[in-house]
């Protein structure tokens, strides 16, 4: 006990030294804006590049001995889930382009929260904004598949 009395008094000031910056936080600008035309490029060519490593991943599970097992075959699903969105997120970002913005309704902070259908287009758009819809079926798939590798790790691997 008189141990574990001297290492609290040894971590506290490290660790309250720790914290001390992050209640004088300011503005962090993670996320930075690029201007038309080179972000929604540079978007667009993210997601192509994150859908084809997403169709190799599950291409490689099912060519390979894993996609015996459950976890992998659920594995194999999220993956192709989450090409199939990258895609669906591609077109939706092209059709943002072509509805225009008195086609919304906003709030009194300018927040878009209803959106009035005149066309197929906008019917288009508004569809594939529910992109929701294979993301997140795909992040249960891979947590499921994850949750089944960690419960069939032997007790040998889980003591480490």
């Amino acid at each position: 006990m008189r141990c574990l009395k001297k290492t609290f008094r040894d971590i506290l000031p490290v660790a309250a030294g720790g914290l001390l910056p992050l209640l004088m936080a300011g503005p962090a600008h993670a996320i930075q804006a690029h201007g038309p035309p080179e972000g929604i490029y540079v978007h667009q060519i993210g997601h192509i590049l994150f859908g084809m490593a997403m169709l190799g991943f599950a291409l490689r599970i099912r060519i390979s001995r894993l996609m015996v097992r459950k976890s992998w075959q659920l594995m194999a699903l999220g993956a192709l889930l989450l090409f199939f969105w990258n895609g669906w997120a591609f077109i939706a970002h092209i059709l943002a382009a072509k509805v225009p913005a008195s086609d919304f309704i906003t709030n009194n902070q300018g927040i878009r929260m209803w959106m009035i259908i005149h066309n197929p287009v906008d019917l288009c758009y508004f569809i594939f904004k529910m992109d929701h819809l294979l993301c997140v079926p795909a992040i249960i798939c891979i947590y499921r598949s994850l949750k089944r590798m960690n419960e069939s790790t032997p007790r040998s691997l889980k003591r480490l």
